[in-house]
């Protein structure tokens, strides 16, 4: 006579689910590793902070819109999250 449950117990779905957690959270180190080992974050900082400061010094300055600052501020913000990931990276090294 069987005597196992047809479905999982509450327990043993948490535990499933936490692995997958786990796994998912493993995942995520590998592709931040992965992300810097192409190029440094101070590298990718300056290349995006030239690419902003030579369009602010542009001529056509007056005619930037309002779509094109919310991308200047779009690139700082992933100026400092890149930041941000690379201070972790060296920290877990």
């Amino acid at each position: 006579m069987n005597t196992l449950p047809d479905s999982q117990t509450p327990a043993t779905a948490e535990l499933q689910c936490r692995i997958e957690s786990y796994d998912q959270s493993e995942s995520q180190q590998q592709i931040i590793k992965d992300f810097f080992l192409k190029d440094s974050g101070p590298e990718m900082i300056e290349s995006l902070n030239t690419l902003i400061e030579t369009y602010l010094f542009t001529e056509n300055l007056t005619h930037v819109t309002p779509e094109m600052r919310e991308h200047i501020v779009n690139q700082l913000r992933v100026t400092t999250l890149i930041a941000k990931l690379d201070a972790t990276n060296i920290a877990k090294h």
